[in-house]
């Protein structure tokens, strides 16, 4: 996936400083599988960056908010990490790498899913940022391992229970290859609950290969994605255009159809959301979270509304609004990437829970006769 000027500085939490270096750094030579970093092992527990039974950093809540006990959650969710990686000085990162970014990816973005369901969050040989330009070699390295992880996590973990993918920018583009190539057209569809593509280019037509849009808070077994743009600004459009992405078993990079946009207040794909819709939003996560089960930031209600417009999720956040909302690629091109889950974040925390309820709610349907229509109320928890 080509990523351009918005995809170099889209790294989770890069700075600008960081960034320059990332623009005019290569790796020293041709990529070379003999010269990769050595592939994780996903039986060990230091291949994963989110495993029940850890009490990691995803198992943190915003005051008010309680994770679901592991041992009693109904689903288990596989979320693929975005980029981490500030440098560009080598095609792949190994697994193992610390990045000082990853307490942010569990404490903005994993820990949405912790009210619902388990989380599995794979390391992977990431590519770096000039791979995600110039190899797809890298890129797909990167891909395998996550395709590895999955395999492990259904074949030793998950059990055959209900499960989403979940997953934002590098992760996001790996997860649109992840479910044609592991997951569609096979048993393991029926459980698939929805798919969280965030913060990167997913296809319209996914309807066309047997995985429905998602347009409505309790449909399942469909596919959901946005990405934020603050609303007159056109930057955003970097990462939706243009785009080599895998389709039926290759790349493509002709004949794109618009991108994927659900918004996250309405779970439509059609009509704005007024602000007031909006019930709490996670400012961006700073420093280095040390102990487990931290408390989050409070969360700001009503900070902005949403709607879906040109492919791009559209919203208004105020100048006046508290800190933690604005970054450079914020500034620079009015991309809210990094804010992508949590300027949502309470309500990606709620309709999770709603989907795997209806989800669990149409499968005892059917095992008594009766399927039950997605949109059909279902009772939730607060």
């Amino acid at each position: 996936m080509g990523t351009g000027a918005l995809g170099l500085l889209g790294v989770f939490g890069i700075g600008p400083a960081a960034t320059l270096v990332a623009i005019f750094e290569s790796p020293s030579g041709p990529f070379d599988p003999a010269r990769a970093p050595p592939a994780p092992d996903y039986a060990h527990s230091d291949a994963w960056l989110a495993f029940p039974g850890h009490n990691g950093l995803e198992r943190s809540t915003p005051p008010g908010m309680t994770a679901i006990d592991e041992a009693k959650a109904p689903a288990d969710v596989f979320f693929i990490h975005p980029t981490t990686y500030q440098r560009s000085n080598v095609w792949n990162v190994a697994y193992d790498h610390a990045s000082e970014f990853d307490p942010a990816v569990l404490l903005g973005q994993a820990s949405v899913f912790n009210g619902c369901c388990r989380i599995f969050a794979p390391h992977y040989r990431q590519a770096s940022l000039r791979a995600l330009d110039r190899s797809r070699d890298a890129v797909a390295l990167a891909y395998g391992d996550v395709a590895q992880a999955f395999r492990h996590f259904i074949e030793h973990e998950n059990r055959g229970r209900p499960f989403l993918i979940a997953a934002h920018s590098q992760g996001a583009m790996h997860a649109v290859r992840l479910l044609q190539a592991e997951i569609l057209g096979t048993p393991l569809q029926s459980r698939l609950v929805a798919a969280y593509v965030i913060g990167a280019y997913a296809p319209s037509d996914f309807g066309t290969i047997g995985l429905p849009v998602c347009d409505g808070a309790r449909q399942v077994g469909c596919i959901l994605s946005w990405n934020t743009s603050q609303s007159g600004r056109t930057g955003a459009f970097q990462l939706i255009r243009d785009k080599t992405y895998w389709w039926r078993g290759g790349e493509k990079n002709t004949g794109q159809p618009p991108a994927i946009c659900v918004n996250p207040l309405t779970w439509r794909r059609e009509g704005a959301a007024p602000a007031t819709d909006n019930p709490g939003s996670l400012p961006f996560p700073t420093g280095k979270a040390s102990e487990p089960g931290r408390t989050l930031a409070a969360l700001t209600p009503h900070l902005t509304g949403a709607v879906c417009d040109e492919g791009l999720l559209k919203v208004d956040i105020a100048w006046s609004a508290p800190s933690g909302f604005r970054d450079s690629l914020s500034l620079i091109y009015g991309s809210y990437h990094l804010g992508d889950y949590g300027i949502f974040y309470a309500a990606i925390r709620r309709n999770a829970r709603e989907r795997v309820q209806a989800w669990t709610a149409e499968a005892s349907e059917r095992g008594s006769g009766g399927p039950r229509s997605p949109e059909q109320a279902i009772p939730i928890m607060n």
